[in-house]
């Protein structure tokens, strides 16, 4: 396989001297280091090695920064390549380079000019890439790096074109491929089933890819379990829904997010094929989906301790540059949310994308914020979330820091709840209950900290959802009305 090493014309610059964002807002939970007028392209680059976290900022800039949102290196290159993981002290990139042309019958086709995976050395500071051959990748293409066996993990499905009748016909298959990270192909699979609005990740011995699979006259949704090693079709299970978001969250369960005019979260457990559905309710027409050409949705959830799981999402409506803000959902292991934050207090008129969330060492969160207001002008931000504060260190500090929790019970309920609250400058604060269709049914004042009596006597049988806001954070929870 031919390869092809040139040099890239680079500025490293390590430490003290790497001041490329400015602090421009900052609040008891929020900080935003903040890069002005930049190019639409930053996001969160997803790290494999033990040095921080690794952003893109702009066309040619890409920042290495720690928990507290300290710079300690970045690399200027003269070449923008959008390079999604970094593993090795090197940066990869699969890329799909192509064009349209139009038909005897006035339809566009697309025609693959290239399939290259690039790989950049940043000790070396030179840029090398090798050609894939084109029947082993499809038009539309995400991909992963498996942490066990450090390959490259590529998924792939052909385009439906809506104007083209015959697409969705030939749109019948998809494939995977695994190459090394020299862009060697490894094993290579082609799969008689149609795949469609499709992510994955790795768990043990598997690539779980969850999808949409559409026919002329059908379309279903199914979980599907691709054998690493033989990259043979081991088992499948109907869902739901297709997810937007999907990450392993350990070796039999995986998180599927939806975000589209409300949050569901379903935790699935793929030994034993359960499956746990939770809907959150968003105080906004829809919410925002990520960007296409990511590599991986798993840049969009993320955790430490696995009840502890952070997902985020911008709330938005219809208009273009419509935006309620930016909403942080923290959940345990079930789906059940510990809390959710909504920020909306910088740039309030911009459009804030969403382009990769980080859990830090300190319990907080760090997002990759691309803050616009028209469509070639915007500003790059690190906004970093501190649910117990800033300043926050450890988990000993937590009674320092305005922990709040809700008791609500009896539960199961008949006639009424009892809502008591544990926090410190509790002045007054409200509870609302969600049918599991996401309508608020009830909506009361609570106005002590203990012995708050909610009736309920007067709603259908069933599960709710409860939100009750305290020191700029909701608390949510699951409660059971019966008769």
């Amino acid at each position: 396989m031919r390869r092809l090493f040139f040099l890239i014309l680079i500025c490293l610059s390590i430490g003290a001297n790497a001041q490329m964002f400015i602090t421009s807002y900052i609040n008891d939970s929020v900080e935003i280091k903040e890069k002005a007028n930049v190019p639409l392209g930053n996001y969160k680059i997803m790290n494999y090695d033990n040095d921080g976290y690794w952003s893109k900022v702009s066309d040619h800039e890409i920042i290495n920064y720690n928990d507290t949102l300290g710079e300690i290196g970045c690399v200027e290159m003269s070449i923008p390549r959008d390079y999604q993981i970094k593993y090795g002290n090197r940066l990869y990139l699969l890329n799909y380079a192509c064009h349209d042309e139009m038909d005897t019958n006035f339809l566009f086709t697309t025609v693959v000019d290239s399939i290259s995976f690039f790989y950049y050395d940043i000790s070396s500071r030179t840029e090398s890439y090798v050609n894939i051959n084109d029947s082993l990748v499809e038009f539309l293409y995400r991909y992963i790096f498996l942490e066990q066996s450090k390959e490259i993990a590529i998924v792939s499905a052909p385009r439906i074109d809506i104007m083209d009748s015959n697409s969705l016909i030939n749109a019948n298959h998809f494939k995977v491929t695994i190459i090394d990270t020299l862009g060697n192909v490894l094993r290579y699979n082609n799969f008689n089933r149609r795949l469609h609005d499709f992510n994955f990740d790795e768990q043990s011995n598997d690539i779980i890819i969850s999808g949409r699979e559409t026919g002329t006259s059908y379309s279903s949704t199914k979980i599907y379990y691709i054998n690493k090693s033989s990259l043979e079709l081991v088992d499948s299970i109907n869902t739901d829904r297709d997810y937007l978001f999907l990450k392993t969250l350990n070796d039999s369960i995986i998180c599927g997010i939806n975000a589209y005019y409300g949050i569901n979260v379903d935790i699935y457990n793929t030994r034993s094929k359960t499956v746990i559905n939770n809907y959150y309710q968003v105080s906004s027409p829809r919410v925002s989906s990520p960007w296409n050409w990511f590599a991986t949705s798993k840049a969009f959830i993320d955790f430490k301790n696995s009840d502890s799981i952070f997902f985020a999402c911008e709330r938005r409506d219809s208009n273009p540059f419509g935006s309620y803000g930016i909403e942080i959902f923290n959940f345990k292991l079930d789906g059940s949310l510990n809390y959710r934050y909504l920020f909306n207090n910088y740039q309030p008129e911009y459009v804030r994308g969403i382009r990769g969330v980080t859990a830090t060492n300190d319990y907080g969160l760090i997002l990759d914020v691309n803050s616009r207001n028209n469509n070639t002008t915007s500003n790059a931000w690190l906004l970093k979330y501190s649910p117990y504060g800033n300043g926050y260190s450890g988990i000993n500090d937590v009674e320092l820091n305005n922990q709040s929790s809700v008791n609500v019970y009896p539960n199961p309920a008949k006639d009424y709840i009892n809502v008591d609250i544990e926090a410190s400058n509790f002045k007054q604060s409200d509870i609302e209950l969600f049918d599991m269709q996401g309508k608020l049914v009830k909506k009361e004042k609570l106005k002590s900290k203990l012995g708050n009596r909610i009736g309920v006597s007067n709603l259908n049988a069933g599960a709710y959802t409860y939100n009750v806001s305290l020191n700029g954070k909701t608390i949510s929870g699951k409660v059971i009305i019966g008769k």
